[in-house]
């Protein structure tokens, strides 16, 4: 405000008689550090390694992808004729070979037990959605990339919970490594004192009580003291109902029935691949007919061929001046989708005899001659699609190129992606017919037709696939077919599969489960609420049962002090949370999740309230606005029951000044310090109820 008035007038003065507040900071805002399909916002892979925060599932959705889908589930269908009529029994089992990639169905148990905002940071993608400089990951070979993502959570602010779902399945990891990892994020705790770490372990034995993995966590994760209270282990790991996601199309199927009928349901697909009208020599024929050879073709291929380099009214004129107006473009989108078209039913047909194919070495493979002979076959067979700048690949750039097209008016354009670009028209199609170049032709003269093989691959594979006839014994007509095949056939079996494979359990290790009940826990009670005696939503039972005796040795370590709480059933409660320690258990002054949780959070909120002191003047009315500042913010607390005592000043106490906490020298040095006493409410981790003999009194 003025101190000198030299102009006649009204002047206002605001005179500040309230302190300023402390806003309370957010206590339970995890960050996933893991592999996701995708990474991306606008552009392919603009949010990898970039701590993202969501609010909810569907937001992970759109920006981070689902799982990976699960290949190896097995199934087996058992056809059993009794005297009381047939029986149809099917087996589904786990997985053999599990995806690594756990950080979808963490989300998903996270948002289930209470969890809201979080970050997460993705240090590597399993999916198709990749930019330039990414690549795929398929498996994961170490806990680098995990530490990288660490690293970059250190400089954001707002993340109070730190999680690895994905460390557990690090490939041959060992325990100096696994828990190394913890080691670095606890040290990443205490240097910022914001945060809190929620620590699995790398396994668990269910068939003994003495789990090894307790010991090994006990080894190797850090012994300071200093360190260790800004984490807490959960035990053990917990089955969930979650469901796997599955990619039908790499499931095949057993079948043992006493009625051998897999080589007729074999025989009924060759028909429709055979058919003289829609099979895939009648395909071949529409896509590409060759007179002569080499000479003159026709076709489908001929017919977009002619229409970019013939000079008539509809025709691009390659070899002359392009010139485009709607009438050339639409008549060469007209060519182009019957010939997409003819491709399509040909990849389908394709995949229909990958299918019998299958099916006829999944049907013979005791014997191994034929087996084999039907495998060299289908390579062969395949090879006309899958190879470099074959079919597949061209059918693919050719539906990118539609589009692209459809979008585009200038002729200049247009030209180069008919004729010009790396990938155009003209190119790709010379990838499948190479042919004479004309500037401009009536007729097609080829070269090289890489359409030429498929038929004689065909007649080679039909043939090796019809020598099973008469070899089945056992198999059902469903036998080595795929999952995805399965609905057309027979959707009654197909949806009891369904069933099953939803049945299948997925274990989890329990860090989100509890970030979520830290959520629920803060968002309901309060921040210094022990998240114990809490059920968990979703776990059907921990992996281990842990008893009175088991978990003795779990809450209280003799000889290094490191607590693991331990998650139980209790029948009629279902799975609880049953425990609340720290790694420092048996530290008096750090003991309990929430009185470190709740020191994390006064910390960090008085810390950003006092920010704005920073170069006040360090004098009485400085210090008593901060101090009133922060008494009022611990009254709050204290009135919620974040703090023991009756009155306010047997909770807590707020020291500054010169003489209290400063001496003449500190004030030089432009020091302010403020000393906070804090009576924070303890959990009643022992209920010990006392019973003795009353003496008659008459």
């Amino acid at each position: 405000m003025a101190t000198t008035y030299k102009t006649p007038g009204v002047y206002v003065e605001e005179i500040v008689k309230f302190p300023p507040s402390v806003a309370q900071v957010e206590t339970a805002i995890p960050a996933f550090i893991g592999y996701t399909e995708k990474a991306t916002n606008k552009i392919n892979g603009d949010l990898k390694l970039k701590p993202t925060r969501i609010t909810s599932l569907l937001e992970y959705e759109r920006f981070f992808g689902f799982a990976k889908p699960e290949t190896t589930i097995s199934v087996t269908i058992n056809d059993v004729s009794t005297d009381n009529g047939d029986t149809r029994s099917i087996v589904v089992d786990q997985p053999t070979s599990k995806q690594p990639f756990l950080m979808y169905y963490s989300l998903q148990l996270f948002f289930a037990n209470g969890g809201g905002p979080c970050y997460i940071i993705s240090v590597g993608r399993y999916g198709n959605d990749l930019d330039e400089a990414d690549t795929q990951i398929t498996a994961i070979n170490n806990s680098t990339a995990l530490n990288d993502g660490l690293a970059e959570l250190e400089k954001v602010d707002e993340p109070t919970l730190i999680l690895f779902p994905d460390a557990t399945k690090v490939s041959g990891i060992t325990t100096t490594d696994f828990y190394g990892l913890y080691n670095n994020a606890l040290m990443q705790c205490q240097n910022l004192q914001d945060r809190f770490t929620l620590i699995d372990t790398l396994s668990y034995d269910e068939s003994s009580p003495t789990d090894t993995n307790i010991d090994d966590l006990r080894d190797k994760i850090s012994s300071e003291k200093d360190t260790i209270k800004y984490g807490a282990v959960y035990y053990p790991h917990l089955e969930t109902i979650l469901d796997y996601a599955f990619d039908s199309s790499k499931i095949i199927l057993k079948h043992f029935s006493y009625t051998a009928k897999a080589y007729d349901q074999i025989a009924a697909g060759l028909a429709t691949i055979e058919n003289p009208t829609t099979g895939i020599d009648a395909t071949v024929a529409k896509l590409i007919d060759v007179d002569t050879v080499p000479g003159d073709i026709s076709g489908q291929m001929s017919d977009l061929l002619l229409q970019m380099y013939s000079n008539d009214a509809t025709g691009f004129d390659l070899g002359g001046t392009f010139v485009s107006n709607p009438a050339k473009k639409g008549a060469f989108l007209d060519k182009l989708n019957a010939l997409l078209i003819s491709l399509e039913s040909l990849s389908l047909l394709r995949n229909s005899l990958n299918d019998e194919a299958n099916a006829a070495i999944s049907t013979i493979d005791e014997d191994p001659v034929i087996a084999n002979n039907i495998t060299s076959a289908l390579t062969a067979f395949n090879a006309n699609f899958t190879a470099a700048n074959k079919i597949d690949s061209v059918y693919k750039n050719l539906k990118t190129l539609k589009k692209k097209i459809q979008d585009e008016n200038t002729p200049a354009k247009m030209l180069k992606i008919i004729s010009t670009d790396t990938v155009s028209f003209d190119k790709e199609l010379k990838k499948l017919v190479n042919y004479t170049d004309l500037n401009t032709q009536t007729a097609i003269t080829i070269v090289t037709n890489s359409f030429s093989g498929i038929k004689a691959n065909l007649l080679s594979l039909v043939n090796a696939i019809k020598s099973v006839s008469g070899k089945d014994v056992n198999n059902g007509a469903l036998n080595g077919r795929k999952l995805s095949t399965l609905e057309s056939i027979d959707n009654a079996t197909f949806n009891k599969i369904l069933t099953e494979i939803y049945n299948l359990s997925i274990t989890l290790p329990p860090s989100s489960a509890i970030a979520g009940v830290y959520a629920r826990v803060d968002r309901d009670r309060g921040v210094w609420k022990a998240p114990a005696n809490v059920s968990l939503n979703y776990v059907i039972k921990p992996t281990v049962q842990i008893t009175n005796t088991i978990q003795d040795n779990l809450n209280i370590d003799t000889v290094a002090g490191k607590s693991i709480n331990a998650i139980r059933t209790f029948t009629g409660k279902g799975t609880l949370v049953w425990g609340s320690r720290t790694l420092a258990g048996n530290d008096s002054e750090w003991r309990y999740v929430p009185v470190r949780r709740f020191f994390n959070m006064a910390e960090e909120s008085i810390k950003k309230a006092t920010e704005q002191f920073v170069f006040e003047p360090n004098d009485a009315n400085t210090w008593i606005r901060v101090r009133a500042m922060i008494e009022n913010f611990l009254i709050l607390q204290w009135r919620a029951g974040a703090l023991a005592g009756a009155k306010p000043e047997q909770a807590f106490y707020v020291r500054i000044g010169l003489g209290q906490t400063m001496s003449a020298m500190d004030i030089l040095d432009g020091k302010m310090i403020i000393e906070i006493g804090l009576a924070v409410v303890r959990p009643a981790e022992f209920i010990i109820l006392r019973f003795s003999h009353k003496m008659q009194e008459s």
